[in-house]
């Protein structure tokens, strides 16, 4: 248990290291503006991705309980 313990701490405290690590050798050391951007655009993408997973769970668990959101593709059952 206090290796677990141990482990989640130095997880958690180690987060500022790696943003660090991240925001000044990968995009402010590399001096290429297009490895920004393309850093930029695969976080846009995964939001994306993650955020309409997110809605689609959340309706499927609404669904089960008798709450209706509306579809993204429009493309729900007919009435």
């Amino acid at each position: 248990m206090i290796a677990l313990l141990e482990f989640v701490t130095r997880l958690v405290g180690d987060v500022g290291r790696f943003l660090d690590i991240f925001a000044n050798d990968l995009i402010l050391g590399a001096g290429d503006p297009l490895s920004a951007v393309l850093v930029l655009v695969g976080q846009v993408l995964i939001v994306a991705s993650v955020t309409a997973l997110g809605y689609a769970v959340v309706g499927a668990l609404l669904d089960e309980i008798g709450v209706k959101l509306p579809s993204l593709g429009g493309r729900g059952p007919s009435e």
